[in-house]
Formats: structure tokens, sequence, C-alpha cells
């Protein structure tokens, strides 16, 4: 496994930054409800499944993506993929190929059981955590294939072969203790370990809150 100068693996690592910061968190969606400091964003615009609607949504996630990391800050990615039939996530997949110069021992692997279902065995997500530098990054892509995860004839998809599955991405940004989480076309989700961080973040892109949910965002900031 991957490990540090301080002879952590990264997982070890990863696992002592949720527990210093977010402690009793559980990265799962829908991560805005599993936190008490949190943004909620509506990415959706116009007409859905036309060009322009794609486009809209991720440039709004790119947007948010740059106002949140900058290219040098630490950030754990922690992809998942739910393991149904597949032992293993394939180095050769989609997010992977989007990180530049990845190397296969800066991927720590393991294993989360009954993340969405408390009593159901098979519930199993294979998981992978790389420590890396945000500009190493093609978060474009990554935001883009998110985007299409209801939309498997428009490409490219987190799935290679363009299928329907329970594949996630999570970015974790070492330094402002932020996460990031975009569930597909229709927003993401950005909490921290300080409401203050969030703060820019909330005035600046205020009009893109999901309204469903402004009004708890909102008291975070009265």
């Amino acid at each position: 496994m991957a490990k540090d100068n301080n002879n952590l693996t990264t997982q070890q690592e990863y696992r002592q930054f949720l527990n210093d910061n977010f402690k009793g968190l559980r990265l799962r969606k829908p991560l805005f409800y599993s936190w008490d400091f949190g943004l909620r964003f509506d990415l959706q615009v116009g007409e859905t499944d036309t060009d322009e609607y794609f486009q809209e949504v991720t440039w709004r996630a790119s947007t948010i993506f740059q106002t949140a990391f900058d290219d040098s800050d630490k950030v754990f990615l922690v992809f998942m993929d739910y393991k149904y039939n597949r032992r293993k996530i394939r180095f050769s997949n989609f997010t992977f190929k989007q990180i530049d110069n990845l190397q296969k021992n800066e991927i720590s692997y393991s294993k989360e059981v009954r993340l969405y279902e408390p009593k159901d065995k098979f519930d199993i997500r294979n998981i992978a955590i790389i420590k890396l530098t945000a500009d190493r990054i093609n978060y474009k892509n990554i935001l883009t294939a998110i985007g299409h995860t209801d939309f498997p004839p428009r490409q490219p998809t987190l799935d290679e072969n363009g299928f329907l599955t329970g594949k996630e991405v999570y970015f974790i940004n070492i330094e402002k203790k932020l996460i990031f989480h975009m569930y597909d076309d229709r927003g993401l989700d950005l909490i921290s370990a300080d409401k203050e961080m969030l703060r820019p973040i909330y005035k600046k892109f205020n009009d893109w809150i999901l309204d469903y949910d402004r009004k708890q965002i909102d008291k975070q900031y009265e």
C-alpha cells in the first residue's frame, strides 16, 4: 500500500484525517445531510438531455471545484465501486485515467460493508484512496462523466461500458478540510469541518444554492 513520510499507509492517513476533522462521518451520499456544515448546489439549468444542459452542469460543478481547490492543495481522491460481481477495482477504470501519471503503488484499496443497507451483507463497496495534489486531477472530465450517470448513451461515463453502476467519487481537500461530492447532473454537496471555510463560497455562489435546502443552509450564516 502507498505510504507517506510518517509511515502511515494512505488508508490509515485517510482514516485519521476523517476521525480528526469529520468524526463519525461515513462517506456516502447524500453527503449534505450527514454533516452539520455544508452547502448543496443546483447544477440544473434549462431543458434536460441537451448539449447546452450538460455544458452548464459541468461548468457549474467545475467552477465550484476551482473555488474550493487550489492546484497545490493536497487531496484524497476516494473512488467507490459497488462490488456486485466484480472482485476489485480495475487500474484501467475511467477515473484513474484522469489522474496524471498515476502509479499503482499510489493507490490504497479497502472495502466498505453495509454502507447503505445495514442489513444487507451484499452491500459491499470496493474503495480506492489516492493521495495527490489537485493539479494532477482532470476533474472536468470526471465531473462531466458524473453528470452523465443517468444518461448512459452520453459519453464519457464513470463506467467505461456505459452501464448505470454504483460508482462514486469524493474529493477531500486535506488542507482546507473540505469534502466535495457531485452526486449526478442535479447537484453537488460541499461540506467542511469549519463552516467559515464555506462562507465565501456560500456568498459567491448563493444563486446556485438548491432552493429545497436553502432555508437550512441560510441558517448556518445568519
